[in-house]
């Protein structure tokens, strides 16, 4: 009984905390914080929503009608790069955006660190099945960080918690939950240094 229910919620804390789930407070918090004017708040939120998640899952969505994938979670590691490479093209495009209509300047450095941690664990996911889903609670809890303080130190069990859900339901090692995690720590923070966000020195 114990066991059942064990695993059962590390099923649910591993559905909540799918990228394009938790994509969704972040850029919303994100630009309302970030921009004064509400208006433009929800039209840069709107944005990155639809080229953040709504693109890239749409592109699983049409893998999946057609057959190419068995579920939209993409559990196999192969069938995973077409999707990765469609979403980092999204996210560039976005960036661009950005760029052009000198969007906040967070906004670009959190899509600066989404494109590199991208392509980098795409890169990797071609040899080894690395965890997404601790890559992207790494970023949320940094970027909070960052975003609103020291306070927001109180996220960081998070990412071990989602790391020891998917170990559970047995989609990933330690070793490729760790290294989820650590990659995009280390992209964020330089990152977010470079585009003077964090001070390391």
């Amino acid at each position: 009984m114990h066991k059942d229910f064990m695993n059962k919620f590390a099923e649910v804390i591993s559905s909540v905390s799918d990228g394009s789930f938790i994509s969704i407070p972040i850029f919303l918090i994100v630009c309302l914080t970030t921009v004064d004017n509400k208006i433009e708040a929800i039209n840069w939120a709107f944005l990155c929503l639809l080229f953040g998640i709504i693109v890239p899952y749409l592109y699983v969505w049409f893998l999946y009608k057609k057959k190419k994938i068995s579920d939209v979670h993409i559990f196999e590691r192969e069938n995973r790069l077409k999707p990765m490479v469609v979403a980092c093209i999204s996210y560039i495009i976005l960036f661009i955006i950005l760029r052009v209509l000198k969007g906040p300047l967070f906004l670009k450095s959190i899509f600066a660190v989404i494109i590199v941690s991208t392509i980098i664990l795409t890169i990797i996911t071609y040899f080894w099945k690395i965890c997404l889903h601790a890559s992207g609670m790494t970023l949320m809890v940094i970027t909070f960080n960052v975003l609103f303080g020291r306070w927001m130190l109180f996220m960081i069990p998070l990412v071990p918690l989602i790391g020891w859900a998917r170990i559970r339901i047995k989609k990933h090692t330690v070793s490729q939950v760790i290294s989820g995690a650590g990659v995009t720590a280390v992209i964020a923070i330089l990152i977010y240094y470079n585009y003077g966000f964090i001070n390391l020195f």
